[in-house]
């Protein structure tokens, strides 16, 4: 007599399948059920139907390869609805009964016993079991569709947030707020990726750096980047199932920020050289086709150009690389202040200035964890007190409503404190040490280190004709701006 027996359970809910009842309950009846029998257990497999639709399959598909591959003769399941819910599963389920008579399926709470010449009205049942279950998950599936609309007609996405954003419970409602440990590094991560240095790959290898993993604590694949980069979650607009809906969130990503990444990604690229890495690749554009500047080498030097799609830009003249870094380098001597304890006193002024707003804030934000402490404690005496029948129910339904909405009020307030004052404040004095420093280390960079340069402080590099047309950064005038100042008044004392 063959008794190779292999179970299947699934549990009902996440709260089951982390608590253990549910599966616990399935397999003692079951093996109860087989010893009964005489049947042999020889392995159990497990279905959560809270796992992805992905993972659910892979363990059934492990499950019907183990049957088929081992002597196994006896399937045993709770009910039916517990085995499958879908046709597919039944018709591969019957496949396997009908190629071997002696082969069982045992659906426990059911009393239904199915093989190849089980009765007609055995194989009804079973049928009706099925389709019962069939039911259920259709309709689940619907009443999941009309939550997911509804939830998306309110402005707020039914599924996780990208990076940078957290869950919270506020009104009974699950949205998703920035999360400010991790705002800051993705909009760093962002800023980065315009930088001509940096592509997907680089991009995926600060963000490990910085610690921004998945929620299983891996870093993030090159696809799961690019799917962060072009997420229009960033800007107010949830997509989801392929549509795009108006969103509610808040965003800490600007509009400008997040199409010039998507520039960059989409661009229409120029064959890339494998040999020459000329200072200028990716920077400059052209005023009349809107193109980038590809480069190439003649006779030692690099000459530029755009792809001359427009009648406009037909006839011009290449630019030279070098006379191009000479324009570059006369622009970096404008800012350097004849005086470095002005720019010292500017960093010191600036550190002091921040210094306090950054403590204001750190007080604030104790001040608000404080205030939450103390009514989480209030709400668990309160508790206490319902349990021990010094308050009423509906007197503690109504202390809790109000402990809960200030908390709420509260986390919201704690939220919504800037607290990348610190991170600005250290790009900036870094930005202002490189203004002083660059027009002497320049020439003395490597192509991509002279490229960081260029990129952190001239904007808008163009071309029409043969005039070339370079501009500081904001930060970057402001600073020109001081030291031709300094430079007058100091050039007067003289």
């Amino acid at each position: 007599m063959k008794i190779n027996t292999v179970i299947l359970a699934r549990v009902s809910s996440k709260a089951q399948e982390d608590e253990g009842y549910s599966l616990d309950s399935q397999l003692k009846l079951l093996i109860q059920y087989c010893k009964a029998r005489g049947l042999k257990v020889v392995k159990v497999f497990r279905i959560a139907e809270t796992a992805s639709k992905q993972q659910s399959r892979k363990v059934f598909q492990e499950f019907l390869t183990y049957i088929s591959e081992n002597d196994i003769s006896h399937i045993a399941v709770e009910k039916t609805d517990r085995f499958s819910r879908n046709f597919r599963d039944a018709v591969a389920i019957d496949d396997w009964l009908n190629q071997d008579e002696d082969r069982r399926l045992h659906a426990v709470k059911e009393s239904l016993l199915l093989h190849k010449n089980a009765s007609s009205d055995a194989k009804f049942m079973w049928n009706i079991h099925l389709s019962v279950a069939k039911k259920y998950t259709d309709n689940l599936r619907e009443e999941a569709k009309k939550g997911w609309a509804e939830k998306l007609a309110q402005g707020w996405l039914p599924s996780v947030p990208p990076p940078g954003y957290m869950t919270i419970t506020k009104d009974g409602k699950r949205i998703h707020v920035p999360n400010p440990k991790t705002k800051v590094l993705v909009r760093k991560a962002f800023e980065a990726y315009l930088e001509p240095s940096h592509s997907i790959a680089t991009i995926a290898e600060l963000m490990a750096g910085m610690g921004i993993h998945t929620r299983g604590g891996k870093p993030y694949a090159k696809s799961k980047v690019q799917k962060m980069l072009t997420n229009p979650f960033y800007v107010g607009t949830n997509r989801f199932n392929g549509k795009e809906y108006p969103g509610a969130q808040e965003t800490f990503i600007t509009k400008d920020l997040f199409n010039k990444v998507q520039y960059k990604m989409h661009r229409k690229r120029p064959s890339r050289y494998r040999h020459h890495n000329p200072v200028f690749k990716n920077i400059i554009i052209c005023n009349g086709c809107k193109g980038l500047v590809t480069w190439q080498l003649q006779k030692g030097r690099f000459y530029g150009t755009c792809q001359r799609s427009s009648d406009s830009c037909r006839g011009r003249k290449m630019l030279r690389e070098d006379r191009i870094e000479d324009a570059v380098k006369q622009m970096l001597q404008r800012l350097v202040c004849p005086s470095q304890e002005i720019i010292q006193w500017v960093a010191d002024t600036m550190r002091d200035q921040h210094s306090e707003s950054i403590e204001e804030k750190e007080r604030l934000c104790n001040s608000i964890k404080t205030q939450i402490d103390r009514l989480t404690r209030m709400d668990e005496g309160l508790y206490d007190d319902k349990l021990a029948g010094d308050i009423s129910n509906e007197k503690y339904a109504e202390k809790h409503a109000d402990f809960t909405a200030r908390k709420e009020e509260l986390e919201k307030q704690l939220h919504s404190i800037d607290t990348s004052l610190e991170n600005r404040l250290d790009q900036v004095l870094v930005l202002l040490e490189l203004s002083q420093k660059a027009a002497q280390i320049y020439s003395k960079k490597t192509p991509q280190q002279k490229r960081l340069i260029i990129t952190k402080l001239f904007k808008n590099l163009t071309f029409e004709g043969e005039s070339l047309s370079v501009n500081f950064t904001n930060f970057a005038q402001r600073i020109a701006n001081n030291s031709e100042k300094s430079r007058q008044i100091l050039g007067g004392a003289k």
